[in-house]
C-alpha cells in the first residue's frame, strides 16, 4: 500500500503493509499526553488465568501448536490463548486488532512497528520488571540494550536476530580449485567462474549469484542484508554516525558501493531477474543447482539449503564463508514478545510467560523444542526431533539465556552459526517518527527504484544519487530531525 498512510496521525491505528516496507502507527488514545507508554510500579505477581497472545513465528496448529498450549497448562496452570494469522498477513491483522479494541495481552513484532507502537503508548513499559528479574538480566546484553527505545524497555527479544552469511557452492570449488575467498577481489573471480559453466557441463547456464532484490524490502531485517559483499561500508538506509542519525544513502561511500552493484550486473555475475525475485525464487533457483552463491540465514537453514540442493543434485554440498575482509555480517534487531498497555496483569503476564520461556530451563525447553514424546523424544539425555519443525516459538540455537539445548546438533548448523557470530555486527533500530510513519514507505520505494535503475544501467550512479536528493531531501529532513530529537 502506497501513498498517503495515515490522514491524522495515530488518531486510529492505519494498516500499512506493503511489498516494500512495513510501518505502523499505534492509536493516540494509548498514550499519556507525552506520548510515552504508562508504567506501572512492580507488585507482587499475582498468576493470570488466561493470557490471549497474538504470535507470528511459531509452531503451527497443523504441527501441534494445541499440544504446547496443552502442555503450558499443565505445567503453569494457565490458559494460553493464541491467535496466529497467516504471516504475510500477520503485521496486517495486528494493526486490525488494535483498531478495533480487541487487544491481545501479549503481541509479537519488531522493527518500527516496535517502535511506534512503543512511543504511542500502545505498549507497556516493562523496564522496571526487566530491572528486578534474575532471569532476564541473564540475557544477552548485547541483544537486550538494542531493544531499548529512549532508555526504556517495552519488549523482551525472542531470541538473537540472527542475519544471513554467504553459502558458496563447495563442490564448484574444488572442481574449479578455487579457495573461499577472503577479499572482494577473490569473491568477484570466484562469483566469475560460477557464471562460467562451473560445473563443466559444456553450457553456460548458471548464476553467479542471487538475491531478493538489489534492496531487501523485508520489514524483519535491513535492506542491505542479501549482499554484503558489495554494499561493504554503505548502508541504503538511515544509520548513525558518531551518535547522529544520518541518511546512508546520501553518504560518501554509497557511490562506490553502487559502482560495485552495477558492474557485477554488467558483467552477467547476477541472476538477470535479481531486481525482482523474491525469496522463495532465490531459494529455488538454489535448490535447481543454478546459483553458485547465496547469501542466507545462518544456522538451520544452512541444512535445509544443501538438503533441497542435494535432491537436484547429489554430489553439491555448500559451505558458510566468513565475511569477506571489506565488510561483515549484520545481526538484524530481534523481534519481542510485548505486553500491550492494556492488558490487565502486567506483572504477572511477564512472570508466567516472559520469564518462564526465557528460564534456560523447563519453560525454555517447552517454547524451543516443544512437547516430549510429540516433537522429541529423549534418550540417554539427548533429545532427537521426531518432526521435520526445527524451531517452535523460537529457535533453540539462536537462544539468548544459558540454555543447554539437549537437541543432537547438526554440525552443518553450529558451523554456520559461529561464523556468522564472529563476524557480525548488530544492526540499529530506527527511532519512532511521525514523519517516518507517514513517509517512510514512499521514501523505501524511491531508494529501491533508484537502486534498481543504476545497476541495470538505466542511470549513472551520479543521476542517481541526484535523483534521490531531488526528490527525497524535504522528507528525509524532517525524518532525521525527529529520529534525532528522539535518541
Amino acid at each position: 500500500m502506497k501513498g498517503s498512510f495515515l490522514k491524522k496521525l495515530c488518531l486510529i491505528l492505519t494498516v500499512v503493509v506493503s511489498t516494500s516496507n512495513l510501518i505502523a502507527c499505534a492509536p493516540k488514545n494509548f498514550s499519556t499526553e507525552k506520548g510515552t507508554a504508562t508504567t506501572t510500579t512492580p507488585t507482587a505477581s499475582s498468576k493470570p488465568e488466561k493470557i490471549t497472545g497474538m504470535f507470528d513465528t511459531i509452531l503451527k496448529v497443523e504441527d501441534g501448536q494445541a499440544k504446547v498450549v496443552e502442555e503450558f497448562k499443565k505445567q503453569t496452570g494457565i490458559d494460553l490463548v493464541i491467535t496466529n494469522p497467516i504471516h504475510n498477513q500477520y503485521y496486517e491483522k495486528l494493526n486490525l486488532a488494535f483498531a478495533s479494541g480487541d487487544i491481545p495481552d501479549v503481541v509479537e513484532m519488531g522493527g518500527t512497528t516496535y517502535s511506534a507502537y512503543a512511543n504511542n503508548g500502545a505498549l507497556y513499559d516493562m523496564t522496571s520488571l526487566v530491572e528486578k528479574s534474575a532471569t532476564i538480566q541473564k540475557l544477552s546484553t548485547v541483544t537486550m540494550d538494542s531493544e531499548k527505545i529512549g532508555g526504556k524497555l517495552y519488549g523482551v527479544p525472542k531470541a538473537s536476530g540472527n542475519g544471513t552469511v554467504t553459502y558458496l557452492r563447495k563442490d564448484w570449488l574444488d572442481l574449479n580449485n578455487l579457495e573461499v575467498p577472503k577479499t572482494y577481489e577473490e569473491y568477484i573471480n570466484v562469483l566469475k567462474v560460477f557464471a562460467d559453466d562451473p560445473d563443466k557441463n559444456g553450457k553456460k547456464d548458471t548464476f553467479g549469484t542471487s538475491a531478493a532484490g538489489l534492496f531487501s524490502d523485508d520489514p524483519t531485517t535491513t535492506p542491505d542484508i542479501y549482499l554484503r559483499e558489495f554494499y561493504q561500508d554503505a548502508y541504503p538506509d538511515f544509520k548513525l554516525v558518531n551518535n547522529t542519525w544520518v541518511d546512508g544513502i546520501t553518504q560518501p561511500e554509497m557511490k562506490p558501493a553502487l559502482e560495485r552493484l552495477r558492474k557485477a550486473y554488467s558483467m552477467g555475475l547476477f541472476d538477470k531477474e535479481i531486481i525482482t525475485n523474491k525469496t522463495t525464487n532465490v531459494r529455488d533457483k538454489f535448490y535447481s543447482g543454478k546459483v553458485g552463491a547465496m547469501s542466507y540465514w545462518a544456522g538451520t537453514w544452512s541444512t535445509t539449503l544443501e538438503d533441497e540442493l542435494k535432491k537436484a543434485v547429489p554430489t553439491a554440498s555448500i559451505v558458510a564463508i566468513p565475511a569477506i575482509k571489506e565488510t561483515n555480517y549484520t545481526s538484524r534487531v530481534p523481534s519481542v514478545y510485548a505486553i500491550t498497555s492494556k492488558a490487565k496483569n502486567p506483572e504477572g503476564i511477564f512472570k508466567y510467560l516472559l520469564e518462564y520461556m526465557h528460564d534456560a530451563g523447563k519453560g525454555e525447553l517447552l517454547f524451543s523444542r516443544g512437547v516430549e514424546n510429540v516433537h522429541y523424544k529423549v534418550t540417554d539425555g539427548k533429545a532427537t526431533m521426531l518432526t521435520v519443525k526445527s524451531t517452535y516459538f523460537f529457535d533453540p540455537t539462536l537462544t539468548i539465556s544459558q540454555f543447554k539445548d539437549p537437541a543432537i546438533i547438526d554440525p552443518r548448523i553450529s558451523k554456520s552459526t559461529k561464523i556468522f557470530e564472529a563476524d557480525s555486527q548488530m544492526a540499529k533500530l530506527l527511532p519512532a517518527s511521525a514523519a517516518y510513519t507517514k513517509t517512510g514507505v514512499d521514501l523505501i520505494q524511491s531508494r529501491k527504484e533508484i537502486i534498481s535503475k543504476v545497476v541495470i544501467g538505466q542511470m549513472t550512479v551520479d543521476e542517481g544519487l541526484e535523483k534521490y536528493k531531488k526528490d527525497n531531501q524535504v522528507i528525509v529532513d524532517a525524518i532525521l530531525n525527529e529520529f534525532n530529537v528522539a535518541k
